[in-house]
């Protein structure tokens, strides 16, 4: 058997020795300039190159040589090593550098995994704005949806190591368990942040696994590529078209200036209770100092329900689109006059809900000098009137998509575990817990290995906390969540529920989630 062995190594490497080396080599996005593998398993490089020819690789100062199938791929196995870096790794001509051993943790899920560090800077600032770590490292997956089947790359995947700067954009979720993680283990982190805000459980799942319903809804619909273009057109135009039809529309010159109080139903309804679908205009008039108007400012607006563009003296300071975002605009002292000040809002209400200033949130001026209240002293003026502007169809949500985009193209970069905060979505979902686990179940498979599997716990909304389970899905949902946890191997809950905001359905205090976070990894 020896020799028979022997003799067969010695072919291959005669007949590696004898391949041409490749012309052509790509690595996958993932495998970029900053990239973080898993310490204390396998190693796994893959890629593609010219059909049955040889790529060399150079790592750790060895070389090894590997060879193509008649696709061009290739993959590459490597010891495991302890945690370090930063590295270096060549492929062909390809380098690669700064290259970590860590922890290497798959985040995923809807808004609140994919909320940015810059939308909660009204609570956590202090924690972020000096802070860098060269052993912290983040990738964000693009959104990326395939329905004719499992994606072998995506378009791009940029890490990042952290600075004050690039954290602005990182998962806040993410960058708290990163951040913890380091400080209590000084092992270097690798984050890949594959979420989707708004996505259902099914769009993460694989065709083979879904629920009956699911898949004849996937196959209807997403397999009908003349519907998927025309759904594709429809969303490219909804908005515009909306939009335009509005500015089109004569104004209503009766319109008069009125007091009014932003927090009300007042302006937002009409006689029947129904929205008042358009434009609004809102102005306040805001007396400054000198010494208050000697300086940058930021205009503190809440949260405003739908979009809006904002002036202040008529100069353009910035806009939302949608309602989630905090409305924190910089002002430059340009801007500002001493005496009086006009601030003005365009607010477009389009989906049907009424218009709506967002309350307990920040309404201010913000200056060098203290902050100016906005809470009082608005006028209103009704703008266009406009029929709700019609939904987009959002295709990322449709089953199997997300899963082949931006699921099935790391399935050979091992990690430490899985971190899932979604649920949002599929509240009052009767499937919901069949859906996850068979999700989990089959990540766990598809990566090769039993990672644990961390279940972020939906904070409480909209007084969520005050109904039972029997009359609040919300709730239901969070005590599902707390029960997959309790009886699945390898599965725990990150509770959460006490962090909600009954306002805002994206908390802002990411850092006190990402600390216990950190506490059940680590516990577990």
């Amino acid at each position: 058997m020896k020799k028979i062995q022997l003799f067969l190594t010695l072919c291959l490497a005669g007949w590696l020795v004898s391949c041409t080396l490749s012309k052509e080599v790509k690595l996958p996005a993932i495998l970029s300039d900053g990239v973080v593998f898993q310490h204390g398993i396998e190693i796994t490089i893959w890629g593609w190159a010219d059909p049955h020819s040889k790529v060399i690789v150079e790592w750790q100062g060895k070389t090894h040589a590997v060879l193509s199938n008649g696709k061009g791929e290739w993959t590459l196995i490597l010891d495991p090593l302890e945690p370090g870096g930063p590295y270096t790794m060549k492929v062909n001509d390809i380098e690669v550098n700064d290259i970590l051993i860590g922890n290497v943790y798959f985040c995923s899920g809807q808004s609140n995994m994919e909320l940015p560090i810059r939308r909660c800077m009204d609570v956590v600032a202090e924690y972020v704005k000096d802070y860098a770590n060269p052993n912290i490292h983040y990738v964000k997956i693009p959104l990326t949806y395939n329905f004719e089947g499992p994606a072998s790359d995506v378009r791009s995947a940029d890490w990042q190591a952290l600075t004050p700067e690039a954290a602005q954009q990182w998962g806040a979720l993410c960058y708290f368990i990163a951040k913890g993680m380091y400080e209590q283990t000084g092992i270097p982190v690798g984050i890949i942040n594959s979420s989707v805000g708004g996505s259902p459980v099914e769009a993460w799942m694989r065709e083979g696994i879904l629920i009956n319903k699911d898949l004849e809804t996937y196959w209807s619909t997403t397999q009908n590529k003349a519907w998927l273009d025309s759904i594709r057109y429809f969303n490219a135009h909804v908005y515009s078209d909306w939009q335009e039809l509005h500015n089109s529309m004569p104004e209503n010159k009766d319109a008069k200036w009125e007091k009014v109080d932003v927090f009300s139903r007042d302006w937002a309804v009409d006689s029947e209770g129904k929205a008042l679908c358009g434009s609004h205009y809102f102005r306040h008039n805001i007396r400054l100092t000198d010494s208050q108007a000697a300086s940058d400012a930021i205009l503190h607006l809440g949260a405003l329900v739908d979009a809006d563009s904002v002036f202040v003296n008529g100069q353009y300071v910035g806009n939302t689109t949608y309602m989630y975002p905090p409305r924190n605009y910089k002002v430059p002292a340009s801007v500002l006059k001493a005496g009086d000040n006009i601030i003005d809002i365009h607010l477009y209400v389009c989906n049907g809900a009424p218009g709506q200033f967002v309350a307990d949130k920040e309404y201010s001026l913000e200056t060098s000098c203290g902050s100016v209240s906005l809470l009082e002293g608005w006028e209103h003026r009704d703008g266009r009137r406009m029929p709700p502007r019609p939904g987009e169809v959002f295709l990322q949500y449709k089953a199997v998509g997300l899963y082949n985009g931006m699921v099935a193209p790391f399935l050979k970069l091992k990690h430490s575990g899985f971190v899932w905060y979604q649920g949002e979505s599929n509240v009052g979902d009767k499937d919901y817990r069949e859906k996850l686990l068979r999700m989990i179940a089959d990540w766990r498979k598809a990566f090769g290995s039993s990672q644990d599997f961390y279940i972020v716990e939906l904070a409480s909304f909209e007084h969520s906390e005050l109904h039972t389970a029997e009359d609040n899905g919300w709730v239901a949902m969070q005590d599902l969540q707390r029960q997959i946890a309790s009886e699945e191997k390898g599965v725990y809950l990150i509770p959460n529920r006490d962090l909600g905001e009954w306002n805002d359905i994206h908390p802002q205090d990411k850092k006190t989630l990402g600390e216990r976070a950190v506490n059940v990894i680590l516990n577990h």
